[in-house]
């Protein structure tokens, strides 16, 4: 028998220290499976993925659409708490459901009741050792930036609009600074709850592109993010494409582990969650999501 539906949090009720689910009450749940989920949304409409006082989140409104669909309670976990504005094209969510369902009218059910602002891209069935945040080995976002003297018409919720001229040599070079493991509390948000900021980037490119949401592309990969770090990075190296800051500047605001060395936090509406990694050889269902 599978194991319930965990809580998001390893703290939450119903999970072990390690974060995994407890075990049900033996004759007193209903036997589950635990199914992994491929998700795009629009952060625009909500107040971020965590579940909220006040405000929509994309975790709440998964979770009653869940529950419409097959009349069963769980809680979702995503594989990261995307805030408010944030916008994702491969965020992995998991959850336990009861056994048995079909996954494609799940999946027909699930997009009609979340439409237009979330879709499930694609369900598969998972170990119950997989948790969506606990099992993740790294994250990739990218930030669009439209850098042209008029608005982008048609990405104006999907991009940071900068006027001046930005040089983006200079922020190839301070990009380049960055990359490794460091500690990054400097780039962090003050009310960051992280037990510590050291993390590793993997990749930090800067690239010219040419489309109606973006003239460049700031890509971010590391084995995790500290609460506003990719915007703090983003924002900073922004600064440096502007002058304001020079391109060997970047690693004494490393060393300084001080927020107010580095600069403003980039606008939500830019960052989107492209990807998240897992190990496939243990967890071979999820290579599936490469495809959907």
């Amino acid at each position: 028998m599978t194991r319930q539906a965990p809580a998001g949090d390893p703290s939450a009720r119903g999970a072990t220290e390690s974060g995994q689910p407890s075990p049900a009450p033996t004759g007193t749940a209903p036997e589950l499976q635990n199914l992994a989920l491929l998700l795009a949304y629009d952060g625009g409409l909500f107040r971020g993925w965590q579940v909220q006082r006040q405000g929509e989140s994309v975790q709440g409104r998964l979770e009653e659409a869940l529950r419409l669909a097959t009349r069963h309670e769980a809680r979702v976990s995503g594989s990261g708490r995307t805030d408010a504005g944030v916008h994702a094209l491969n965020q992995v969510a998991s959850v336990f459901l009861p056994g048995g369902l079909s996954l494609r009218k799940l999946q027909a059910s699930l997009n009609g009741l979340l439409a237009p602002g979330i879709a499930v891209k694609a369900i598969v069935p998972v170990p119950p050792s997989f948790h969506a945040r606990h099992r993740a080995l790294g994250k990739h976002y990218r930030y669009h930036v439209f850098n042209r003297p008029y608005p982008p018409v048609f990405g104006r919720q999907r991009s940071w609009w900068i006027k001046t001229p930005l040089d983006l040599s200079a922020m190839q070079a301070g990009a380049r600074h960055l990359l490794g493991e460091h500690d990054f509390n400097a780039f962090r948000a003050a009310a960051c709850e992280a037990p510590h900021a050291v993390r590793t980037l993997t990749r930090l490119e800067v690239t010219a592109v040419d489309t109606p949401e973006a003239t460049l592309h700031i890509d971010l990969e590391a084995n995790g993010f500290l609460q506003h770090m990719a915007r703090i990075l983003t924002g900073t190296l922004v600064a440096v494409g502007l002058g304001r800051r020079a391109p060997d500047d970047l690693p004494a605001i490393l060393a300084s582990r001080a927020r107010e060395c580095a600069e403003a936090t980039a606008p939500a509406r830019g960052l989107h969650l492209i990807g998240v990694r897992y190990d496939l050889e243990e967890f071979p269902a999820l290579r599936g999501f490469a495809e959907a």
